[in-house]
């Protein structure tokens, strides 16, 4: 048994992460510290502790757990399907999986190619824009599948490759997605993705991230359920492991005094949060308000320096989540730039304000010019809810019926009729999907997503707890029947819609 004494000039946290040493200061290795006061009849032996003594003189002994003991030795055999085999049924879907950032979107048809596009929208005009990071075809599956199914024993136990995703260590199988666009930054190497499948038994193939890790070379961490069934790509379950304090004397509280202290005024400072999360409502709105403008409350701003500062080039704003970063200095330059470790920087300057250039290029594209200030605010809808016209649609997809409701998880609605599309020459029309989002501290948390998988069919994504409450009361069309109430209650005659604003 061994002793340490350590000296801390306060404890801020009951619930803490730490790396221990055996482990290579390992996050995935989780401890809780517990206080349970003198009451705790706990035998050390062959367990160390710690003397922790705050900034106020109080001393406790930290009982620290053997985690050596709960590392397992035994090894599984397993004579199921590879982990190839097991993801091989995303090869074959129509779908793909999409994710929105605020230029570039991604699709991801596994098995068969990864497309990074943009699509400019000028009038009836459609400027497409796409780069394909990578591809893979049914030969190399068969050459992966063999190679897969040759290994040895010993080599079919050697654990999977693990990636740190949210402070844990996952196992994961990887494919190299190769053969894709030329890039011009990299010598014109063709463009690469190594797309990592983790299991997640509650994941929906969804992109988890995406990220260039170096020139025109990408990693997309992707969770899916498939690969649960393979034994050694099974996140672990460590658990916590507990270490209890006690105090050692009378003179120290159960608990230090700067941790209740600090837990009283978080709990203060949480009751008076005066920031309201983002909510999200369905509303009538009567068709007449479509041909009312916008009015915009004018408050002048108490402290303009940010503003100067910006429009003066001072300021400059950085962004970027990927492998470059980018720097905007309004009315001056826009540079594209990655530091490597050793803070070298690349930097590729993408353009440089000139004023006459600036305005003889919007002579030449007049409808690039401002709109009036009125106008500016462009209102699109993307449907309209009508009960016949969902009933008709979901009866047709009889799949997005709402589940029975011990699994029912989310419910489906149709909104049609909505602005003319100048790409089809159709009214636009969206699906919303209403999920419930479960174990999540804020009630009023909601997370939207929008996906067009085809020329201006939506599907919207709201996903909050407070769905969590309807779902059983939907009927065999997903339609509430409180719905029904409200819309009685209204004499005018509105209707849901479901509108875009761009501004």
């Amino acid at each position: 048994m061994k002793a340490f004494v350590i000296y801390f000039l306060c404890l801020t946290s009951t619930n803490s992460v730490i790396g221990h040493d055996i482990k290579g200061f390992d996050d995935s290795v989780l401890f809780n510290i517990n206080w349970p006061g003198d009451t705790l009849n706990q035998e050390l032996g062959n367990n160390d502790y710690i003397i922790v003594t705050s900034s106020h003189e109080e001393k406790y002994k930290c009982i620290l757990p053997n985690i050596e003991e709960k590392e397992s030795t035994i090894v599984e055999t397993y004579d199921g399907p590879t982990p190839l085999e097991l993801i091989s049924p995303l090869f074959s879907q129509s779908s793909c999986s999409y994710r929105l950032e605020s230029y570039w979107t991604y699709e991801v048809c596994h098995g068969r190619f990864i497309r990074q596009y943009h699509e400019d929208r000028e009038g009836k005009k459609v400027k497409l824009q796409e780069y394909i990071l990578g591809q893979w075809d049914k030969s190399q599956y068969q050459i992966t599948l063999d190679n897969l199914k040759e290994l040895s024993e010993e080599e079919k136990n050697v654990p999977a490759p693990t990636k740190k995703i949210d402070g844990v260590n996952l196992p994961y199988f990887e494919l190299i997605m190769g053969n894709g666009t030329l890039c011009e930054l990299n010598q014109n190497k063709p463009r690469q993705t190594k797309v990592v499948y983790v299991c997640f038994i509650h994941g929906k193939h969804e992109i988890y991230s995406l990220k260039e890790t170096s020139i025109c070379q990408y990693e997309i961490v992707v969770l899916s359920p498939f690969l649960c069934a393979h034994h050694k790509y099974k996140p672990q379950d460590t658990g916590d492991n507990p270490i209890n304090c006690i105090p050692l004397d009378d003179s120290s509280p159960k608990k230090p005094h700067n941790l209740l202290k600090m837990k009283a005024e978080s709990n203060k400072l949480r009751r008076k949060a005066d920031v309201e999360p983002i909510r999200v409502e369905f509303f009538p709105l009567d068709f007449k308000d479509r041909e009312e403008p916008r009015q915009m409350v004018e408050s002048p701003p108490t402290d303009t320096s940010p503003v100067e500062n910006f429009l003066s080039g001072k300021n400059c704003l950085h962004g970027g989540t990927g492998w470059w970063k980018y720097e905007f200095c309004y009315g001056k330059s826009i540079e594209q730039y990655h530091i490597e470790k050793d803070k070298t920087k690349t930097s590729i300057s993408l353009g440089i304000f000139d004023k006459t250039k600036h305005i003889e290029w919007i002579e030449s594209h007049p409808h690039k010019k401002p709109k009036p200030v009125a106008v500016r605010t462009t209102s699109i809808s993307l449907g309209i809810f009508d009960k016949t016209k969902h009933i008709e649609w979901i009866e047709s997809h009889p799949h997005k019926k709402p589940k029975p409701v011990a699994v029912r998880t989310q419910l489906s609605h149709f909104y049609s009729d909505g602005t003319i599309c100048d790409k089809t020459g159709k009214p636009r029309q969206t699906e919303v999907k209403l999920k419930c989002l479960e174990n999540t501290p804020n009630l009023n948390a909601v997370s939207l997503y929008l996906l067009e998988p085809k020329y201006c069919e939506y599907i919207l994504g709201v996903e909050s707890p407070l769905i969590c409450d309807i779902l059983a009361h939907a009927d065999e069309h997903g339609l509430v029947e409180q719905y029904e109430t409200i819309k009685e209650k209204d004499g005018d005659g509105n209707i849901p819609k479901l509108t875009v604003y761009k501004v």
